[in-house]
């Protein structure tokens, strides 16, 4: 298109770019790009805005312009300052279409952000009141629109005014007209994020818009259908305060959950409901206190339950958003934040409830229950696993197709998560999954799903027990792999099929041999084909062909490798995600099947990786209001949060994919190839550094695990000379990697990936001991301070107070890799780890604290007893403070913290001397009371280890201190606390404590023979304890029978007829 000369031409260049044919719209962007070079256009433009007759050409206009409008082109333009801001006042006024309408109002934001920073605009702000308080709705919301956007494009002065803010949003609120109220919710939107955290008076003004808001949308809400728009609207600003650094909702949420549950529950409209439980579900993730002490939490599975339950318009379609994913995601999400006693119970009734119903939409729901706690109480299900199974192999021949899709995907998470137990059934799992799969006329999506439910079982089962299944398997995936031809439905269950040979490979290892040739020749056909249609199989026989590699061995698969490899290196070149992330899993396979072998083709691969993580393919950077054009070079921003608090960043997820498994190939190759990675390792060290900057987790995950798989390839090569002289090799990449891995803890947001930079650190102090302490050994102690006073980033709390923290707090992810580190840190230091303990003790025992959870206090308690033991006497200055912390415990309604206490007693007794004598009759008492076990807890093995360590701590105290010794009670105590239960490494402290007490208290002794001959009925026949303890006791039970002479039998009369018969036969030995 020519350059526009005149406003008609200059029209027609702009309709074109709405033009469908893509060449014509090319040409009319061309245009426009050199038009708007010329100071000129501005004046050009304005005049479309205000004079074209055409709708489509004013607002493509006004779009045009706040795009191009650049400080350099506005400042070109003074002269014409006056008139476009006088136009665009104008024809906010004028103008009869919204659109258009609102198209003006976001170019006014953009000149008053060239403008008004300098006072070049003094009328807008008295011109935007003048709006709000005219008669005429149409100019009261335009007013608010044009305020919304000066808000979203000027938000820092919009903060700094906030009172004025504050009383034009609250006009808003309250104006009769519900679109004039949804501009004012956005409004509030627009500034959220750049709320102060240091300006109390300006965040109340904030705050106290939020109870009109909210009642505001309820007024919305009452006037029915016809205003979802304007309700939406509220709905968004409310999530969007949830994500807000200031916890500016933090007084409302509860009233603010119970709105959001109302508007769930009673509002049949997705288009609302999904923001409502969107935001309760973002309470339940960072907030579950508050809902646990508002009571809020049964409310909450309520409307997850009536969610999963709603008929929705089509079930079978992946990508749509249903009422049944809302539901399901609300339960994910419970099961994650909440304590188990108060989920796990109404789930699993509800689902027996369900199940049994006569509609289909409810045996759907209930079965969706099932699978969305699958993963988080897996172990809770594994005690009802016959009662799960017997349900989904009911469901999966239910008479509508939508509940057998529900079955099976149950069953893919039973499959997933339940394991190993769930292997014990495969004579029933596997068969009744056939049968469906070969069901005639079945539901193609109940076809693909059974089938991924297959794969993922077979993959877990023993190579003995998929040899039973072997052939039968291997027939059925090589008819649907032959048939994936013949249609779509039909190249997704070759897609399954192909999956479900890499499972039987992957089970059954070497025994893959008899199909490793047709195999090998159906996944090179698939590897081959370039077409894009192809690409997606040519991806999954990718990973087959790997996972058959690994299965079978370097010999077996040395015949195609080169071929393997020649199709991999293509697989690169096609710029297929999928494609490239399955090539470089089987880098992993091969380099698990060639061992040491993979270095000769170690450069070409390491390259690969190393051009794979070095890309930014994939992530796009853009205006939290819309795309980048919103900003431009000219455009000066105060500080570099100021400009970050405006942009957010997308990853399309294949590049992460793909990333994740390049980074987590690495891990694989350093550890096969051993010595012959030595070369890489600078350039490897690298780019982990410049991963760690990478916006996703996943890939600084496998970052912190290829750190990880550096320090063990260190130790292996370059092992210590001495104890304290590490190899020049061992210091080149040590001293390299841990400070990274120390940043990592330091700086990760991500908690999964520092407790993997964690796990690496401790790898690295046990491998090479005292010369990490005496390198890194500060740095070491200040990261382990920080992170046991969680003030790290990825253990930001966002609470009002520390104090709120409470049983939905516990850190299982980090906290307990931290103590790890800690405890192998006091094994290396020795004397030197006294001035670290001084340190670091007082924030470990915060966690013992009444306010939190009672996973911290066992944790708290077990590790002060575990670097009690590798501190010895060295303990002994801190027993004054720690010995009644310790005895308190003891009666700890936790029986985890109750165990680990009666643990810390015992080794304070073993290694404390006259500093622990004080204390050692009055823990007496307490452990006495560890031996009384709840008859609703006889069977629970915590309650049995706890009365074990119980009875192993009395041991020590009689062997510590005589005088207690010698008390008959004491010795009671100790007999009545045998035989152990549960914890048998207790019983080298505990059985020979027996022989001792015959020869120093024999009288004191011999009215506890009956039991002592039972006692050692039951550990004759114990196969958990050593030979050695056993023989300890056959003395001892020697010379109680013969003392007891006839009175034996009558001793041993509760023992079984097998520990009887074993007692008799060493008794005649």
């Amino acid at each position: 298109l020519p350059q526009p000369k005149n406003a008609p031409e200059l029209q027609q260049v702009l309709l074109a770019m709405l033009d469908p044919v893509n060449n014509r719209r090319r040409a009319a962007e061309a245009c426009l790009e050199q038009f708007f070079k010329n100071p000129a256009c501005l004046p050009a433009i304005m005049q479309q805005v205000e004079a074209s007759q055409n709708q489509m050409a004013r607002q493509m206009a006004a779009v045009l312009l706040r795009k191009k409008l650049s400080a350099q082109l506005w400042r070109g333009n003074e002269k014409h300052w006056k008139n476009v801001q006088a136009l665009l006042l104008r024809r906010l006024v004028q103008e009869p279409t919204w659109p258009v309408r609102k198209a003006i109002a976001a170019l006014a934001s953009r000149v008053a952000k060239l403008s008004m920073p300098d006072g070049q605009w003094p009328e807008l702000i008295p011109f935007c009141m003048k709006l709000l308080k005219e008669k005429q709705e149409s100019l009261r919301r335009a007013g608010m629109l044009l305020f919304r956007a000066m808000g979203e494009n000027l938000p820092k002065q919009m903060v700094e005014n906030l009172p004025a803010f504050a009383g034009v949003v609250q006009h808003g609120l309250q104006d009769s007209s519900m679109a004039v109220r949804a501009e004012a919710f956005r409004a509030m939107e627009g500034i959220a994020q750049f709320l102060p955290d240091d300006n109390k008076e300006h965040l109340a003004k904030y705050g106290n818009l939020i109870p009109m808001a909210v009642a505001s949308a309820r007024e919305i809400l009452q006037k029915g259908e016809g205003h979802e728009e304007e309700a939406s609207s509220a709905l968004e600003l409310f999530n969007a305060l949830t994500d807000c650094e200031v916890p500016v909702l933090e007084p409302f949420l509860v009233p603010l959950v119970q709105f959001m549950l109302e508007v769930s529950v009673k509002i049949g409209s997705t288009r609302l409901s999904d923001p409502a439980m969107r935001f309760v579900q973002s309470v339940v993730d960072s907030k579950p206190n508050k809902l646990l002490r508002a009571g809020l939490i049964p409310d909450v599975l309520k409307a997850a339950f009536m969610f999963v339950v709603k008929p929705d318009e089509n079930p079978f379609d992946p990508d749509e958003v249903t009422a049944q994913k809302i539901g399901v995601s609300m339960l994910d999400s419970l099961v994650e934040s909440v304590p188990y006693k108060h989920v796990f119970q109404p789930c699993l009734k509800t689902f027996v409830q369900l199940i049994k119903s006569s509609s289909p939409h409810q045996r759907r729901g209930g079965i969706a229950i099932i699978a969305a706690i699958a993963e988080g109480f897996s172990l809770l299900l594994q005690e009802c696993l016959p009662l799960l199974l017997d349900a989904t192999l009911t469901l999966i021949n239910d008479k509508d197709p939508m509940v057998r899709v529900g079955a099976c995907v149950c069953l893919l998470q039973l499959c997933d998560h339940l394991q190993p137990d769930i292997c014990a059934h495969h004579e029933r799992l596997i068969p009744a999954m056939v049968n469906t799969l070969n069901r005639p006329g079945e539901h193609p999506m109940v076809r693909i799903k059974i089938a991924t439910a297959l794969c993922a079982f077979v993959e877990s089962l023993d190579k003995d027990v998929i040899g039973r299944y072997m052939g039968a398997l291997m027939n059925k995936f090589g008819q649907l792999v032959a048939a994936s031809k013949n249609g779509s439905d039909a190249a997704e269950m070759g897609e399954m099929a192909v999956g479900g040979i890499q499972s039987v490979a992957i089970a059954a290892e070497e025994k893959f041999m008899p199909f490793l040739q047709n195999s090998v020749r159906a996944m090179l056909k698939f590897m081959s084909s370039k077409e894009d249609d192809d690409l997606r199989m040519r991806a999954r026989a990718t990973d087959c062909i790997g996972c058959i590699a690994a299965a079978v061995g370097s010999q077996a698969f040395k015949p195609c490798l080169n071929k393997v490899l020649a199709l991999a290196d293509e697989n690169l070149t096609l710029k297929y995600y999928g494609l490239s992330e399955a090539t470089f899993r089987l880098y992993s396979n091969l380099a698990v099947c060639l061992g040491e072998e993979f270095n000769k083709i170690l450069p070409k691969v390491h390259a690969y990786v190393i051009a794979c993580l070095q890309s930014m393919d994939g992530v796009e950077i853009r205006h939290v209001g819309g795309d980048m054009s919103a900003f431009h070079k000219e455009d000066a921003f105060e500080d570099e949060d100021d400009f970050l608090k405006q942009m957010e960043y997308s990853i399309r997820t294949g590049a992460v994919d793909e990333k994740a498994a390049a980074v987590q190939s690495l891990t694989v190759i350093i550890d096969k190839c051993g010595r012959g990675y030595l070369p890489f390792v600078k350039q490897t060290v690298v780019i982990c550094k410049e991963c760690l900057e990478y916006p996703h987790e996943f890939v600084r995950h496998g970052v912190a695990a290829a750190l990880h798989e550096l320090i063990n390839l260190a130790h292996k090569l370059f092992k210590n000379e001495g104890e304290c002289k590490m190899q020049k090799g061992a210091q080149a990449i040590v001293g390299s990697v841990l400070p990274l891995l120390i940043e990592m803890m330091n700086e990760e947001p991500d908690k999964t990936c520092c407790a993997e930079a964690v796990e690496a650190t401790q790898t690295c102090v046990e491998s090479f001991g005292m010369p990490i302490l005496q390198s890194f050994g500060n740095k070491l102690v200040g990261v382990l301070e920080k992170l046991l006073r969680e003030k790290v980033p990825c253990q930001a709390y966002h609470g009002e107070d520390e104090d709120e923290k409470d049983e939905t707090d516990h850190d299982e992810i980090l906290i307990d890799k931290v103590t790890d580190l800690l405890e192998s840190v006091a094994k290396v230091a020795g004397p030197e780890f006294d001035p670290i303990f001084r340190k670091l003790a007082p924030h470990l025992m915060k966690f013992n604290g009444s306010n939190r959870s009672g996973p911290d206090r066992i944790m708290a308690i077990g590790t002060i007893g575990d670097i009690a033991e590798i501190m010895k006497d060295r303990i002994r200055p801190y027993l004054k403070t720690l010995f009644p912390v310790i005895l308190k415990s003891l009666g700890d309604p936790e029986v985890g913290v109750r165990r680990n206490a009666a643990y810390t007693v015992g080794i304070f007794v073993l290694h404390g001397g006259d500093a622990a004598a004080p204390y050692m009759a009055n823990a007496l008492g307490p452990l006495q009371r560890l031996y009384e076990i709840p008859q609703e807890s006889k069977d629970d093995a915590a309650y049995a280890a706890c009365k074990d360590n119980a009875c192993s701590a009395v041991s020590k105290i009689i062997g510590k201190n005589n005088r207690l010794a010698s008390d008959p009670k004491v010795i009671q105590l100790f007999i009545e606390g045998m035989p152990l239960l549960n914890d048998f490494d207790e019983a080298k402290e505990v059985y020979p404590r027996i022989s001792h007490l015959l020869r120093t208290q024999g009288n004191h002794m011999k009215k506890m023979f009956p039991r002592i001959l039972f006692i050692c009925g039951k550990v004759f026949s114990n196969e958990h304890i050593d030979a050695e303890v056993k023989n300890g006791l056959i003395p001892v039970a020697k010379h109680v029978a013969s003392s007891l002479g006839s009175n034996a039998g009558n001793a041993i009369s509760g023992l079984s007829n097998p520990e009887k018969q074993r007692l008799e036969a060493i008794l005649r030995s």
